[in-house]
């Protein structure tokens, strides 16, 4: 054998051999007769061999052409086989989304959206990473992660940004607690009690620092957690007051709490998708994060209405 075959070889090979015809075979491939006879030529020249015996009347397969046959069929079955699952990748109907969250996006608006996402593209897998944002933002610089949902990035010309929703802070506070008199509170009342913090390594921590400073507030460090379950059972214990985004308070799981807006400043952090500048995504994830989207957009901002208390 002195070079491969083509497809487009075995295709004429495989054609002329169905119907022992090279007049028919060239009319079933839409070329002309001497264009097909000079491709089953190149195959017997590849393979050193005769693949057909002709005369005027008749065509016949040779021994050659008989070992070949079922291979040549194979190679082009297995090939329009690729064809349609990369058909169907390319459509957005197969392939694997790796997605990067935190975990209070994840658990807001993920589940309702994957379930409205599986009704009609069944076959994309999803994997789904929760994580804070410095590892969130490293999976998607890296490629590991197709994209993030989380805080808004550094303008640093790594990613890309497209704005999903405003996440306000609010007061949370045992039932029972003297701040749960009032819909809404000035943040100086940190001043004044125990406060129950997030972990120094998340966003979070970092935004109500900056509130603290801003205003000169000294505030006296209760509990440093990391744990929102466990942040709210220290709340609901009656031994702090927490400001946490209004996205993560189903996480904290208890009863017993009260949550109150905050005001002088209203603080908000921006959450949105972030890719990867100058990184295509596949069309299953196009796909599905335009269904996040509308998905976000249905769902009414979580805002405390300052007219009236909410437990």
């Amino acid at each position: 054998m002195r070079t491969s075959l083509t497809l487009h070889q075995l295709q004429a090979f495989v054609e002329v051999a169905r119907v022992c015809s090279f007049r028919q075979a060239a009319e079933a491939l839409r070329i002309s007769q001497p264009a097909l006879s000079r491709t089953i030529q190149g195959a017997e020249d590849a393979l050193g061999t005769r693949l057909f015996d002709r005369d005027t009347r008749n065509v016949r397969v040779t021994p050659s052409g008989n070992e070949l046959l079922p291979i040549a069929r194979r190679v082009l079955s297995e090939f329009e086989s690729s064809l349609g699952e990369l058909a169907q990748f390319l459509d957005g109907r197969r392939g694997r989304v790796v997605v990067a969250t935190l975990p209070s996006l994840g658990m807001a608006f993920l589940p309702e959206a994957l379930a409205a996402y599986a009704k009609f593209q069944p076959a994309v897998e999803f994997s789904i990473h929760v994580l804070t944002t410095r590892p969130l933002l490293e999976m998607v610089n890296s490629g590991d992660a197709d994209f993030a949902i989380g805080l808004q990035p550094p303008p640093d010309g790594r990613f890309r940004y497209d704005h999903l929703v405003d996440d306000e802070f609010a007061l949370v506070c045992a039932e029972g607690h003297p701040l749960a008199s009032k819909a809404s509170w000035n943040w100086k009342v940190f001043s004044q009690y125990p406060l129950i913090a997030q972990s120094s390594s998340t966003s979070m921590r970092q935004l109500t620092d900056g509130v603290f400073q801003k205003l000169g507030l000294s505030v006296r460090m209760g509990y440093e957690c990391g744990s929102l379950p466990l942040t709210g059972r220290l709340v609901a214990a009656n031994l702090g007051i927490a400001a946490l985004p209004r996205l993560t308070l189903p996480q904290l799981g208890t009863a017993g709490l009260a949550v109150r807006g905050l005001r002088g400043p209203v603080l908000e952090r921006q959450l949105g998708i972030i890719t990867r500048a100058g990184r295509s995504l596949s069309t299953a994830s196009r796909n599905f994060l335009q269904l996040l989207k509308m998905h976000v957009r249905a769902v009414p901002p979580q805002r405390e209405n300052r007219s009236h208390a909410a437990t």
